[in-house]
């Protein structure tokens, strides 16, 4: 998920840069260091473009525009207290300019602050309430906040604008699995499918559906397309083994199970269903050997929970 919402976040980044509108002529040098700033950025060359954001504001400290370019130029180097404090500047030079509040809400975004971001976002709709990637950047703040019932609705606000927009199906299923809606879920996450069918994810939560509703074949299909796409994610290999445990094909499960503890070995759940495939194929040392790997995980995480770092020797 993290790529995702970098993706998500540069992307919608990009669609949102400063607009300049018509000027006098005595501002046709802060209309130039605007469009010089703005073709360094595109060109990828952020450090350039950081350094001339910089000079240009200290030039014209109340230009919101370069407030915006500098902002960004600092978001993309992962300054994110500076970047927030250039937007949040923006906003007080230009209260009426939609984009300072949705730049502002990507930094708030990026670092999981997600009270900060729906008030951005919020401010932002009133601007532009047609705005979709707006609208599904909001929902995922609000059930991030676990209030699903409004995400909810922004994901069908967004789905009604900009039926063919990525992630929506995606994260409208999400919604609604939490809520424990499972076939509104499916139907979400296999309509992702058909209009992205390069995103890895909603295979395997299709799959994990599919496999809970006892539809093996399906289920199969969905983890084996989401390994094809991404091998290197553990869910897909971990789905599929549980489809190999309920058709007993115990040996194939082993090695989906083995190939998802090397990729994710802190997870509990995967080793736990691999202790017991040994255990049922009649491994008892090497069941033993996972379920204590199993405890161990468990003493770990009980040790963080309560604060302990260790026992002094």
């Amino acid at each position: 998920m993290h790529s995702l919402r970098a993706t998500l976040l540069a992307v919608a980044f990009l669609a949102l840069q400063p607009k300049v509108g018509a000027v006098l002529p005595a501002q046709e040098s802060e209309k130039a260091l605007v469009e010089q700033i703005s073709l360094t950025f595109e060109a990828g060359q952020i450090d350039a473009a950081l350094q001339r954001a910089r000079a240009a504001v200290a030039q014209y400290p109340r230009s919101t525009a370069l407030r915006q370019l500098l902002g960004a130029a600092l978001f993309k180097k992962g300054l994110n207290s500076e970047a927030r404090a250039a937007f949040r500047r923006a906003i007080e030079l230009a209260p009426n300019v939609p984009q300072n509040y949705f730049n502002l809400a990507l930094v708030d975004l990026s670092e999981n602050k997600y009270p900060d971001a729906v008030k951005s976002l919020e401010a932002f709709l009133r601007f532009e309430p047609a705005n979709a990637q707006a609208r599904v950047l909001l929902g995922r703040a609000y059930h991030n906040l676990n209030r699903t019932l409004p995400a909810v609705e922004q994901f069908q606000k967004a789905l009604e604008l900009a039926p063919q927009l990525p992630l929506i199906h995606y994260h409208l299923g999400y919604a609604y699995q939490s809520q424990g809606n499972l076939k509104a879920a499916l139907e979400e996450f296999r309509k992702e499918i058909h209009s992205n069918p390069a995103f890895h994810e909603p295979y395997w939560l299709a799959g994990n559906i599919e496999l809970g509703r006892g539809d093996l074949d399906a289920a199969g299909d969905s983890f084996r397309k989401g390994i094809e796409l991404r091998p290197q994610a553990y869910q897909g290999h971990y789905g599929l083994a549980r489809v190999l445990i309920a058709r007993k094909q115990l040996q194939e499960a082993e090695i989906e199970l083995k190939k998802a503890v090397e990729l994710n070995p802190s997870n509990v759940e995967v080793h736990y269903a691999l202790a017991r495939t040994y255990q049922q194929m009649g491994k008892k040392a090497d069941a033993e050997r996972e379920y204590k790997v199993v405890a161990d995980i468990h003493s770990r995480h009980a040790g963080q929970r309560s604060g302990i770092a260790g026992q002094q020797q």
